[in-house]
């Protein structure tokens, strides 16, 4: 699980979710795709995408390695 303090990183976090929904929906995957590849539950990426949880460091690199992206993709504007 993520250890964000300040502000700055809250705002940082409530992106993940909109740029993980945004590329699955945009590539056409479907939840179980997602969750097949990362090791997780479908329930588990609903959740990662609604922002009610986060994936931990290891499921994390998973996904952008998934959608061929950097890892700080999901957390920048």
């Amino acid at each position: 699980m993520f250890d964000f303090n300040g502000k700055e990183d809250q705002l940082k976090l409530e992106i993940f979710p909109k740029k993980l929904k945004a590329l699955r929906t945009e590539r056409n995957f479907l939840v179980e795709q997602i969750a097949l590849f990362a090791g997780v539950s479908t329930t588990s990426i609903r959740n990662y995408e609604a922002g009610t949880t986060y994936p931990n460091v290891e499921r994390l690199l998973r996904l952008a390695n998934f959608f061929d992206v950097p890892l700080d993709y999901f957390f920048k504007e």
